[in-house]
């Protein structure tokens, strides 16, 4: 039986136990599925370089990139559970890319959801002289010459490519699907004049602002703060639109102090200055979703990813 003398040093104690948080104990790495340059990696690293001063250790961002970015998400449900491995959850790898192809890993349940930290804009883009004005102009084409229009996409089982192949699906237009291990290489192949299209995200606008490339069409239901004339779905007379997101992980069995802490200082870092400078210069918006919240949203766009492959007969439902 403890004496009172212990009792009351296990008091005094207990408040300081519980202000102990967790903390890196080396170096921390930030997996990225997509190559170096592209929208999604960029903004990444912009996380790390925000987050680096809240968790005290420096943090390497890592691409491991193909299989639709499925490559790194098999290597993050594999890493210890121990918070030095974390890794960029996306619409792109874990609702679209499971469509597609049979994965030796969960999706959903083998990995610990952190935070959401954006949704970004898909563009439509086509190179200077392209003869299409509008993307009504280009599905003409498309419907004149089947097969003919080459599409760039940052890889088969990503979020461009379900959203192009329903769009093509609606207007009954066969196209050719192009992929890259990313927008930013799709971005470089449609400047090259190798394909004709390319549906890229923030990548993409450098070369529009310079005239290299021109924007036919967004994807999404919002609208470019920079480019207002670009119309987006509903301007387009669709009825559906992407909603990409994009946000961070662990593996599995992430003890929740652990969790926590990430969270905690991720969510810190997407307030940062820079950070959101970065955002805005590849139109990607803010948009914060913790832990619970964001397993929802993985369970809810995995299950519309399905519903749309499957009806558009596109991956595992090809016929």
């Amino acid at each position: 039986m403890p004496t009172r003398r212990t009792m009351l040093a296990m008091a005094l104690a207990a408040p300081a136990l519980a202000q102990t948080r967790w903390a890196p104990e080396r170096a921390v790495t930030f997996l990225a599925p997509f190559a170096a340059g592209g929208s999604f990696d960029v903004t990444q690293r912009a996380l790390a370089r925000a987050t680096e001063p809240a968790i005290g250790q420096p943090i390497a961002v890592i691409n491991r990139t193909g299989a639709a970015g499925t490559i790194m998400l098999g290597e993050l449900a594999r890493a210890r559970a121990d918070g030095h491995v974390l890794g960029l959850l996306s619409t792109n790898t874990n609702a679209v890319a499971p469509q597609m192809m049979a994965l030796p890993f969960n999706p959903l349940d083998d990995f610990t959801p952190l935070l959401v930290y954006g949704t970004n804009l898909t563009f439509i883009a086509v190179a200077r002289g392209a003869p299409y004005t509008s993307l009504r102009d280009m599905i003409a084409f498309a419907r004149r010459e089947p097969g003919r229009l080459s599409v760039g996409v940052a890889a088969i089982g990503a979020s461009s490519h379900l959203s192009f192949a329903r769009l093509a699906a609606e207007e009954r237009i066969d196209v050719t699907f192009v992929p890259f291990t990313g927008g930013a290489p799709a971005a470089t192949s449609l400047l090259g004049g190798h394909i004709q299209c390319a549906v890229v995200a923030g990548e993409v606008l450098p070369a529009v602002r310079d005239g290299s490339l021109r924007l036919l069409g967004i994807m999404n239901d919002q609208k470019s703060e920079e480019f207002p004339d670009v119309p987006h779905m509903p301007e387009l007379g669709y009825r559906w639109a992407a909603r990409p997101w994009l946000g961070m992980g662990g593996p599995a069995g992430l003890p929740e102090p652990i969790a926590a802490r990430w969270t905690e200082a991720l969510l810190a870092a997407t307030h940062d200055a820079a950070f959101l400078t970065t955002m805005r210069s590849l139109a990607i918006n803010p948009l914060r979703v913790t832990r619970g919240e964001m397993r929802q949203l993985m369970a809810d766009t995995l299950a519309e990813s399905e519903q749309i492959a499957r009806a558009i007969r596109i991956g595992r439902f090809a016929p």
